[in-house]
């Protein structure tokens, strides 16, 4: 009987395999995003980016997911750095498939989004627009109060960055 236990848990852990489990280190997870039209330039945790082209922000992530090899997490996402096209469908599925954190930040700059991220990181960007809401240059931007006003008024300010860091606010319009 003995024996017969020590060959079934033998069996067991052989079967079992090295397979992952969605362990912290099999993920990627996501910093800040910048989207640019088509073009979604990704920036992680672990200090990578990477910038796809892609129909749609689906197809982005997916591609990204491809492209390093990791799926993708992004409920930590800190910042979203949109242009002014589509942007209160872009934030919509955002907010609702990304899934990311209703205190991520909604900004927008005069620079497109791979060379921004590729300037300055996520950490400087948000530092700098926290600094900005602190001295009263720029109001609240989280994606739930941007999303909000986009839907309901049809314009919502965002603060603008750019590699200087702060550098305004605008006014984004719901097309």
């Amino acid at each position: 009987m003995k024996y017969r236990f020590i060959a079934a848990l033998s069996a067991l852990i052989t079967l079992t395999g090295c397979a992952s489990d969605g362990k912290v280190n099999d993920k990627n997870y996501l910093r800040a995003a910048a989207v640019d039209g088509n073009r979604v330039t990704m920036s992680f945790f672990s200090d990578e980016n990477v910038t796809v082209t892609a129909g749609s922000l689906s197809e982005a992530k997916t591609s990204a997911e491809l492209r390093t090899g990791k799926e993708i997490f992004t409920g930590y996402t800190e910042l979203i750095v949109i242009d002014s096209e589509s942007c209160a469908d872009v934030l919509t599925y955002i907010l609702s498939e990304w899934k990311v954190s209703p205190e991520c930040i909604v900004a927008e700059s005069d620079i497109s989004g791979e060379k921004l991220l590729n300037e300055r990181t996520p950490e400087e960007l948000e530092g700098a627009v926290r600094a900005a809401q602190k001295h009263s240059l720029t109001g609240k931007c989280d994606i739930v109060t941007v999303l909000g006003s986009l839907l309901k008024n049809g314009t919502a300010e965002v603060p603008e960055i750019s590699g200087d860091g702060f550098s305004g606010k605008v006014t984004l319009k719901n097309n």
